[in-house]
């Protein structure tokens, strides 16, 4: 069991800028009015994550004139930055406003991966390094003719109660919103993943059962199709054929070789002469050739071990590269409107230096640069690498091609060789032709022979491994379907005793709420099913779907096998129509679901993190200890802040 912990939040931008204050493990709140930022802060989160925040998107927001992200979109060189806790070790996480890369710091080490899976260039992604940090295996499910690997993005649904899903869903919406990424089965995996009730585990054994199943039928399928399509009533077994095919080429051996004498007698001296001379010429181009080839190749391998060592030297500028993306922003030394002396801000003049200086094109140099024109040098550095990298695999093909034909080259002229030894020792005879020609006849017959026999041997030797195939995936499709059937009554035996526990928490804090229920469990597809179904007004759905995360987290704290991370992102839950008094009452219960996560009544509450984004005046007294910020429109407190240039400083 895995546990997340957000330490710190930050946004950094050539205009704006924020940096939260430390967040603590237990209780967060975030306090502020309408319009203030409180949701902005939850994106940040959200965005470093690895998850999709439209409103951040320069290219693809669908909302442009959303004036609240404005300054986040028209800002330069602007990325989001965290510091979390996995199970008390520490990362930092930085991401880069429309980027789909994430760079993280581990033990010192700056890395990135991608956000979005590609099978053939980027298998890793970020959402798989985050997932092993907290003990949640990545696993596959098959939707017909789709697989769907579940990632932390589809977890995250259960884990941020945002406002700008229906909460009747109670899930968060997905980037897309489609049949399958909002289908039944993932929001079902979603659930069972979090809770622990063995459906990694019944998930791998039901698609090692799926794919053990279409191994048997494809094998089948291969069978009926080769049997359809050829004869193998022929006599014998495949040893036996084999047998026949080596007595078939020993007799044609001693044909040729019968032959060969034969035409040896019809040959004469000057024949004789005419054929050493040919084959001596091939000998010599041949020769010729391997010193040539031989040189070539030495000549090729001193290129490319130049290109070896530019190709090291690349890869070092790229790593260095990386590391300066990461921390250039924290060291913030340098910048060309920063006097390097006094470290003043300087208001310089286009085309002019610092000193004042005018720029002339031809000499002028620039040694100083963003981060995002670190990244562009990155990516052109990458670019670079590709092209040496390329470089690098033509002289090897071309080495390798060059090997072959030595190779070849070499054998060949110790068979002409050979040939010219036998002429040169070879004695002038007279033969029969009319005795060659039946011989030949002979030797027609007997390929003939070998090539039935040949295929005879083939096609039995096919149908004999298709069979072994078809029998061997049909047993391992029996042991898989054995496994699979002892998995699903282990997962509907756990199944049933975890939701029996989700049910008492959930059914116990409702009870508690505005809603006032009586009785409340989830179905078979995990969702609420509230007092026999009868009708709630309206301002119910929060407290619905608030309880359904705060037992979540309850019994991620309550049982070790839960893979819930232990930590809650809560935006605004008072959206829905519900009024103070009640929204107290209900984020009140989270109390109530932290103390219902113990076993015994003097055991510690494990660690935990909820993050709570509310108005003024809208969470329990109680709670006042726990405020880390407060944003307010009317104090000008937004969330971001802008930078102060020069100008502005004179004038104040």
């Amino acid at each position: 069991m895995g546990n997340l912990i957000i330490k710190k939040v930050r946004y950094s931008g050539e205009k704006y800028y924020f940096e939260s204050p430390e967040l603590q493990k237990g209780i967060n709140l975030i306090v502020g009015d309408n319009g203030s930022g409180k949701s902005t802060f939850s994106y940040f989160i959200e965005y470093a994550l690895g998850g999709f925040v439209e409103p951040f998107s320069k290219v693809n927001n669908k909302n442009k004139n959303n004036s609240k992200y404005t300054l986040i979109r028209e800002d330069e060189n602007n990325y989001v930055s965290i510091d979390i806790e996995v199970n008390g070790l520490l990362y930092s996480i930085k991401r880069f406003i429309d980027s789909n890369d994430i760079f993280y710091e581990e033990k010192g080490v700056i890395n990135k991966l991608p956000i979005y899976r590609n099978r053939d260039h980027a298998p890793v992604i970020f959402s798989d390094w985050l997932l092993g940090k907290l003990n949640i295996n990545v696993f596959e499910l098959s939707l017909g003719s789709s697989n769907w690997l579940i990632g932390f993005n589809d977890l995250f649904r259960l884990l941020n109660h945002d406002q700008d899903s229906n909460p009747k869903d109670i899930y968060k919406s997905p980037k897309s919103n489609n049949f399958i990424s909002d289908s039944s089965i993932i929001r079902k995996s979603i659930f069972e993943t979090l809770v622990g009730i063995s459906s990694e585990e019944h998930n791998i054994k039901y698609n090692a059962f799926k794919k053990a199943q279409k191994g048997r039928d494809e094998s089948k399928l291969l069978l009926d199709n080769f049997l359809a399509h050829n004869s193998c009533d022929h006599a014998g077994t495949v040893d036996e054929l084999q047998q026949t095919y080596l007595d078939l080429e020993d007799q044609l051996e001693k044909l040729l070789s019968k032959r060969n004498n034969l035409q040896q007698q019809n040959t004469n001296a000057s024949e004789k002469t005419q054929q050493l001379t040919e084959i001596q010429t091939d000998l010599i181009r041949l020769e010729l050739k391997v010193s040539e080839d031989t040189v070539k190749k030495k000549m090729l391998s001193i290129e490319k071990n130049k290109i070896d060592s530019l190709l090291a030297s690349r890869k070092d500028e790229i790593s260095q590269i990386e590391k300066i993306i990461f921390t250039h922003d924290k060291l913030n030394l340098f910048a060309l409107e920063i006097c390097p002396f006094c470290m003043e801000e300087v208001e310089r003049q286009e085309g002019y230096c610092i000193c004042g200086s005018k720029i002339k094109d031809n000499d002028y140099e620039k040694f100083v640069y963003k981060s995002s024109e670190y990244k562009q040098i990155l990516d052109h550095k990458k670019k670079s690498l590709r092209s040496v990298e390329i470089a690098y695999d033509s002289y090897r093909l071309d080495i390798l091609k060059l090997e072959t034909a030595l190779r070849d080259d070499t054998k060949r002229i110790v068979e002409i060789k050979n040939e010219l030894e036998s002429i040169i020792n070879s004695i002038e005879f007279t033969g029969n032709s009319d005795l060659v020609n039946r011989i030949d006849n002979k030797i027609l017959e007997v390929k003939g022979e070998l090539i039935k026999c040949s295929e005879n041997i083939n096609s039995l030797s096919e149908k004999l491994k298709l069979e072994s195939a078809f029998s061997m995936q049909s047993d391992i499709f029996k042991a898989k379907d054995k496994l699979y059937k002892s998995s699903l009554e282990s997962f509907n035996r756990n199944n049933k005793e975890t939701i029996k526990a989700f049910n008492k928490l959930y059914s116990e804090l409702l009870s508690k709420s505005s809603c006032s229920s009586n009785y409340a469990e989830i179905n078979d597809d995990y969702m609420p099913y509230i007092d026999h179904g009868e009708y709630k007004e309206r301002s119910t759905i929060v407290p619905i779907r608030l309880m359904y995360y705060f037992t979540l987290l309850s019994l991620g704290l309550k049982r070790d096998t839960v893979k819930h991370p232990r930590f809650l992102l809560i935006d605004t839950p008072e959206e829905g129509g519900i009024d103070k008094s009640n929204l107290k009452l209900n984020l009140k219960l989270l109390d109530d679901a932290l103390t219902l996560s113990k076993n015994h009544d003097d055991e510690e509450v494990k660690d935990f993190q909820v993050i709570l984004t509310t108005g003024e005046d809208k969470y329990p007294t109680e709670y006042e200890d726990h405020i880390r910020f407060r944003l307010n429109k009317k104090s000008k407190e937004f969330i971001l802040t802008k930078r102060k240039s020069k100008a502005d400083n004179n004038g104040s």
